[in-house]
């Protein structure tokens, strides 16, 4: 969403003025106060680690108990049987080498162990260089520590889709929209993961063509899955999205969990958790620094 339209999970509540016989200085010093504790959250930008549940598409349940994990309705981390590198396929981790087709050749092949035991991908130390590729169900991708996925600079390699159907354009430009990084539909049973790696969007180019008013498709997101259900996002560190970081959009029990993302403050809309129009959506854990 727009940062017009995004809910804030810090400060909230209607004002109440109440008429006063005489003057104090006890609701100005209040009023004082609290100013400046909104004006700290508003500049940094951060959301502290907070436990959040969506039970509904109204998003209004949001919990600080820590106690028992939201990551429960998930289940355990399911083992996969078919196992295998990025590495085994081609790919080179050296930061200059484009290993777009690499990743989708990958889970092409992956793919067919969907109904027999599912599939893991693992993505070791390096730096990984890649434009958009889709997951499949039953399917882990699991970065490595160490491990760094690049969003490609070749505007090429995030094709163009057609826009979400509750918006009927794209949210930038009229028309279709770039695909997302990392991007999955109608699937099951997805697990993105890892020993602490990196996604990073390298957004700075996306967000200059914003700026500079040269953008011709609104810009794709770092993950986003839709019309999916049993999803785990966790233990990895997101960061320079191109638009908004992580979208789950009409999806079923969603977990984000144990996430960092980041984003400049001159990132124009990169909000870093935006799950649209879901349901049974968790997110417990986080530390997020958004440029919205």
């Amino acid at each position: 969403m727009d940062f017009d339209e995004k809910q804030s999970f810090g400060f909230g509540g209607n004002a109440m003025i109440a008429r006063v016989s005489r003057f104090s200085w006890s609701p100005f010093l209040f009023l004082i106060t609290l100013t400046a504790l909104l004006s700290f959250q508003i500049t940094t930008n951060t959301i502290y680690p907070i436990k959040i549940v969506f039970s509904s598409t109204s998003k209004t349940d949001v919990s600080s108990d820590t106690r028992t994990s939201c990551v429960g309705f998930f289940g355990e981390l399911p083992e996969r049987k078919a196992v295998m590198s990025i590495t085994e396929f081609g790919g080179v981790g050296d930061g200059k080498t484009s290993n777009t087709e690499t990743f989708r050749k990958a889970i092409r092949y992956l793919k067919r162990f969907g109904e027999s035991g599912g599939a893991q991908l693992n993505v070791p130390k390096g730096r990984w260089v890649t434009g958009s590729f889709n997951l499949t169900s039953n399917f882990t991708l699991f970065l490595e520590e160490g491990a760094v996925i690049l969003g490609s600079q070749d505007p090429k390699e995030w094709p163009i889709i057609e826009p979400l159907p509750s918006y009927g354009r794209g949210r930038e430009r009229l028309g279709g929209r770039h695909i997302s990084l990392v991007h999955g539909d109608g699937l099951t049973n997805v697990v993105i993961t890892g020993n602490n790696g990196t996604i990073d969007g390298q957004g700075k180019m996306w967000w200059e063509l914003w700026w500079n008013r040269t953008l011709e498709h609104t810009r794709g997101h770092l993950v986003e899955l839709m019309n999916s259900n049993n999803i785990l996002i966790a233990n990895l560190t997101f960061c320079n999205s191109p638009f908004w970081t992580i979208h789950p959009v009409y999806c079923s029990n969603v977990v984000v969990k144990d996430m960092t993302i980041l984003a400049p403050l001159k990132a124009p809309n990169t909000d870093g958790i935006d799950p649209d129009s879901s349901t049974n959506v968790c997110i417990e854990d986080c530390y997020i620094e958004s440029g919205r």
